[in-house]
């Protein structure tokens, strides 16, 4: 009897001690917690689960996008929140952005969220930190470099002839169809080579790329019928085209394929014992990665010049007075050079402006490796970072009335450096955009062709939004004409 008395009393002595540190436990973890969000930003985490995901998703379906300047003028340029899943700190400023860029590897690694790395692959370049990350940037620099860009102009030229070429037999034509299509054919032909021309195979790639663009930030709810499930199935669906309709095929000599130069570089880089079916998952994730943000990018800002261009007849006028100069320049005849794509000045404004207003990247993410004490903040360990790109894009403290479209704004950089406004359209840090000057070039060389060739007159009203990427409701509908002879004749004159 007195044995199970005791019994007793050690298992209630037990429990009590248990339950004492499981409270005290508790009591230092919310104390603990209690101090750091006395050193978060001001902000709100929003909805359980959700956060505030749905309520920035539906700001960005507008016109006129609200989330971020609200939260800035209620919480200040940095703010906590909880978005796509994801306790982060949101950064709106140029500067603090721009300090956060430049500190990856340090105090910040690439931290996009779920879904985003699901649907392109955990081997993407946009996923990958650390020596993973410098071996592959390695790879991309030496792919994307100038001297192979000016071999490459007269493929890209031809690509946007072959699209151009067809725009007046339609009449009435989708622009972005139109552009999506152009700016794939060319990143396409660049990665892979001429077996990936228009055909079949080529609108097959490209229809699925709309679908997993539609998924990369949608809420990672893998049910049938999601955004999410349909990105991952379209996802599926590319890598089987890629590897069954084009890398089996064989390459004519010297034609350029990066999924075959990148196995191999991979083979060479990775650690001895890496199975042949990681490199080719870890090829694929690149190309796929390559493969979107190499057209994404590029056919959302030939998008939105023409927008912009059709809506101010100065620009148009300017522009077309630029490159009609340059085809007097050649006397009518010969290809565009790299040369003619370097005194492409006011269409580099054209561009750069065009890529602060309709930036297709609104938020960068990164993830916090350490506590990161910032502009008198807090930053935890584990959280993201997200920085607001289009926030300080539209900032008024660089960008005298920030929603106008006002190419001549960046001329002004050529003249007096130092006063450079902020643009982070190709990001910033060791992370900059190697493919910015390809990008730039396609461009340009698109905008020749566009206004030599085209007038350019809507044919209904377009209702703008921003998410997942900057559209407009009906694809921006033109219809489009031949150029009247006699302007040509006038910007001759004009020329001389």
């Amino acid at each position: 009897m007195d044995t199970t008395l005791v019994l007793h009393g050690l298992e209630i002595v037990a429990f009590i001690c248990v339950s004492l540190t499981l409270i005290m436990q508790l009591w230092s973890r919310n104390n603990e917690q209690a101090k750091i969000n006395k050193r978060l930003p001001g902000g709100s985490f929003g909805l359980p689960l959700l956060g505030e995901t749905l309520k920035y998703m539906a700001s960005m379906k507008t016109s006129m996008p609200t989330f971020m300047a609200e939260h800035r003028q209620k919480y200040g340029e940095m703010f906590k929140s909880k978005l796509m899943g994801a306790f982060c700190i949101v950064t709106t400023k140029s500067d603090t952005i721009k300090w956060v860029l430049a500190h990856e590897g340090k105090q910040f690694v690439t931290g996009y969220p779920k879904s985003f790395r699901k649907v392109l692959g955990e081997y993407t370049a946009l996923s990958l930190h650390g020596e993973q990350w410098k071996s592959t940037r390695r790879f991309l620099v030496n792919s994307l470099r100038v001297e192979l860009l000016k071999e490459r102009i007269p493929m890209i030229e031809q690509t946007v002839l072959e699209n151009l070429n067809s725009w007046a037999i339609k009449g009435c034509v989708s622009i972005r169809e139109e552009t999506k299509t152009l700016a794939f054919n060319v990143v396409a032909q660049y990665l892979l080579g001429s077996r990936l021309k228009s055909g079949p195979v080529n609108d097959s790639l490209r229809n699925d790329f709309y679908v997993l663009t539609e998924g990369l930030f949608a809420l990672p709810i893998n049910f049938p019928g999601t955004n999410f499930r349909n990105a991952l199935e379209a996802r599926a669906r590319i890598l089987k085209t890629l590897e069954e309709d084009i890398v089996s095929k064989p390459r004519p000599a010297g034609d350029e394929d990066q999924y075959v130069d990148y196995m191999d570089y991979m083979r060479k880089e990775n650690l001895p014992g890496t199975t042949d079916e990681l490199l080719r998952e870890k090829t694929r994730c690149h190309i796929l990665g390559l493969l979107f943000a190499g057209h994404e990018t590029a056919a959302s800002a030939m998008l939105f010049a023409v927008k912009y261009i059709m809506d101010n007849p100065r620009v148009w006028n300017e522009l077309r007075a630029e490159h009609d100069n340059i085809q007097v320049s050649k006397f009518e005849g010969g290809n565009l050079t790299w040369d003619d794509y370097k005194n492409m000045r006011f269409s580099q404004s054209v561009i750069t402006e065009t890529l602060r207003l309709a930036n297709p990247v609104a938020l960068l993410w990164r993830e916090a490796t350490e506590d990161v004490q910032l502009n008198g903040s807090l930053i935890p360990k584990g959280w993201k970072t997200v920085c607001a790109i289009r926030e300080a894009h539209h900032d008024p403290e660089f960008f005298d009335h920030p929603h106008e479209f006002n190419p001549w704004r960046h001329q002004h950089e050529v003249l007096n450096p130092a006063k450079k406004p902020p643009l982070l359209a190709f990001g910033g840090g060791p992370r900059y955009c190697p493919g910015a000057e390809l990008a730039r070039a396609e461009l340009c060389i698109f905008l020749h062709h566009l206004v030599t060739k085209f007038d350019l007159k809507a044919c209904e009203t377009e209702i703008v939004s921003f998410f997942p990427v900057p559209m407009f409701s009906n694809g921006l509908q033109v219809r489009v004409q031949e150029r009247d002879p006699a302007t040509k004749c006038s910007q001759k004159i004009m020329a001389y």
